[in-house]
């Protein structure tokens, strides 16, 4: 009788093991991929401008304007358009059910509309947001979100317009975060 106990025993506790195993192992985790460009170092070079009409853009550095380190990026127009972007690069992993969003701090110099977009590798826009932002001499966060549909990569714009009335911000602190 003893003998029958243990050996019943023992096939209840080696039955329960794999079921034990899956509630500790994770099995299928959210992967959390995180891309940051605050304009520092190589950050900087990573940017790519581009302006119309009398816009213009550009770097400070140790100007003691940046929200964090030494370096922020800046946009100022008049009457045009200026804009800086960056590739987000992601190398695998991304589904069309990843969720990503791209943040970026803005310290606008006037009240004005900002806008932050989000491109594929082909052209087509993802997202778009474009805030009023109020000039309180702090730095506000932006942010955008969208469905990543399989793109690995993808390229973040901040982007300042005007019609005749001056308008400036500094930038800082990029993070792109895609969740799948």
């Amino acid at each position: 009788m003893r003998k029958y106990v243990r050996a019943t025993a023992r096939s209840a506790v080696l039955a329960l093991l794999p079921l034990a195993a899956l509630m500790v192992s994770p099995s299928a985790q959210a992967e959390e991929k995180v891309i940051t460009n605050g304009f520092e170092g190589y950050d900087m070079q990573a940017w790519d401008s581009l302006t119309g009409g009398d816009g213009l853009t550009g770097f400070e550095n140790g100007g003691g304007a940046a929200r964090s380190g030494r370096v922020n990026g800046w946009l100022s127009t008049t009457q045009g358009w200026a804009r800086e972007g960056t590739w987000a690069r992601f190398g695998t992993n991304i589904w069309n059910t990843t969720m990503c969003t791209a943040e970026i701090y803005v310290k606008p110099d006037q009240d004005l509309q900002f806008e932050l977009r989000v491109w594929n590798p082909q052209g087509v826009k993802l997202a778009t947001n474009a805030p009023w932002l109020v000039a309180n001499g702090n730095y506000q966060l932006v942010r955008v979100t969208w469905h990543a549909e399989s793109n690995n990569n993808a390229f973040v714009e901040a982007i300042l317009g005007s019609d005749r009335a001056p308008r400036a911000v500094r930038l800082d602190d990029l993070v792109v975060r895609c969740n799948n």
